[in-house]
């Protein structure tokens, strides 16, 4: 079980790494409805005390409020599916840290769910952006990348990490129980 160790400490160190992200994800989240809540009081010809809509508006690379508030609705749609891919992620981390091995049928299944996720998240919320740049009169050059490729790639290799995980766990499960005992014995 010499090898168990390493994946384990690997697992865990992305564990970290992932709850990080998904702090840092939320926060962004929270800015960009902070701001969108700051342009609405703006736009409706209410002040904000300290806070200064150009400050905002060249942040955002608008000219004006309306464009300033879909650009923010669209960054809390990304910021929103990142956070929520990395909850899903940290929750399956901290999974498998609990079962101390990734090859379970419960963890390949969440693994599988992660990669459809991983596919579908970015998807949605790019096309979320694509309706509040339209919706808002948002021109080409203001908006963000869009390439889904970045969200299919790691989502297929999760897909077919649970293919091995699964097998992993069939390979356990069809292990004799003599065979475990000895394998115990030797490490």
């Amino acid at each position: 079980m010499k090898t168990l160790e390493p994946i384990q400490k690997t697992f865990r160190v992305f564990q970290v790494l992932t709850k990080i992200a998904m702090i840092l994800s939320f926060v962004w989240a929270g800015l960009a409805a902070l701001g969108l809540l700051c342009a609405m009081v703006w736009y409706n010809g209410g002040v904000v005390i300290g806070a200064n809509p150009e400050a905002l508006l060249s942040l955002t690379v608008t000219s004006s409020l309306k464009q300033m508030m879909g650009v923010l609705l669209s960054e809390l749609a990304f910021a929103l599916a990142d956070g929520t891919l990395l909850a899903f992620a940290f929750r399956y981390f901290r999974q498998e840290q609990a079962e101390g091995t990734p090859f379970t049928h419960n963890g390949a299944a969440q693994i599988k769910r992660l990669g459809i996720r991983t596919i579908v998240l970015p998807l949605v919320a790019a096309i979320l952006s694509a309706v509040f740049y339209e919706v808002f009169g948002l021109s080409q050059s203001v908006r963000t990348d869009w390439d889904n490729l970045t969200s299919v790639s790691p989502g297929i290799v999760l897909i077919l990490a649970s293919l091995i995980f699964r097998y992993g766990a069939e390979l356990e499960a069809a292990r004799p129980a003599s065979a475990l005992r000895s394998v115990d014995c030797q490490s």
